[in-house]
């Protein structure tokens, strides 16, 4: 089983725009698309479904059949977008929207064999890979926690917002403390609570949360790993594993 995150993107020029997912890589084939195969694209709740096609199908009853459940057939490609490798998976039209998606929305792939469901990440929740820094000293290679955008500052994480960090392992937890805090009653509260004082960055002017080392470690996130970072709460984000069930995909998908 492989996840992807992606996300709804436009088709064409603005005032004729449709919707269009793809999925691109080396690790398609691998999952029995390869370039030519029949894929056949359907609409679910909060999403959509791609089945791989027998060979052996009879190609008209199969376009009548998807057509009626309000779905579209597609061939897998080779991939031409720059920089990516391997073949394309890519779908475009109304049978999107009609799985309750729309431009721009946070897509997540499960992906197996012959079948690949794709659901909508809402609410106040972003899915985000753990990436990869390298230690000054040593070299070596570890967990790089980042969340970026001008979003952050509409949930209380502005430029140079003093944060407390706490990880433990069910995750990590970010707390905004506001410009009435005294900063050394905050150092010391960090310290009694074994936490990490850090302050909101910009990249490219644009909020950044860092952290690696330790407070990584002790969450369990590893190179690569996908999380979920939940600000329902003003002032407070919770990142945690990525827990498939919570968007719809059960053990049988």
């Amino acid at each position: 089983m492989i996840v992807q995150l992606l996300s709804v993107q436009r088709s064409g020029v603005a005032a004729n725009s449709r919707p269009r997912i793809q999925l691109c890589g080396n690790w398609l084939p691998e999952m029995g698309f390869v370039d030519g195969a029949l894929v056949q694209s359907l609409p679910e709740p909060e999403g959509f479904v791609f089945n791989l096609c027998n060979d052996n199908v009879n190609y008209s009853d199969l376009y009548h059949s998807t057509k009626a459940r309000g779905g579209t057939l597609i061939r897998v490609s080779l991939c031409d977008e720059r920089n990516q490798s391997g073949v394309a998976l890519i779908t475009a039209g109304k049978h999107i929207t009609a799985g309750g998606l729309k431009f721009g929305d946070s897509l997540i792939a499960k992906c197996e064999y012959g079948c690949i469901r794709v659901r909508k990440v809402g609410g106040s929740v972003r899915l985000i890979h753990v990436a990869r820094t390298k230690n000054d000293r040593t070299g070596a290679v570890m967990p790089h926690v980042f969340i970026l955008g001008d979003w952050l500052s509409g949930i209380g994480f502005p430029p140079d917002t003093l944060v407390t960090v706490y990880s433990d392992y069910e995750g990590i937890i970010f707390t905004a403390h506001g410009e009435e805090i005294i900063y050394r009653n905050i150092v010391k509260y960090a310290r009694q609570n074994k936490m990490r004082l850090i302050q909101v960055s910009t990249k490219n002017g644009i909020p950044l949360i860092s952290v690696t080392g330790t407070i990584v470690d002790r969450a369990g996130f590893g190179l690569d790993d996908i999380f979920t970072a939940d600000y329902g709460e003003y002032g407070i984000i919770k990142l945690q594993k990525l827990d498939l069930g919570r968007f719809g995909f059960s053990k049988s998908l």
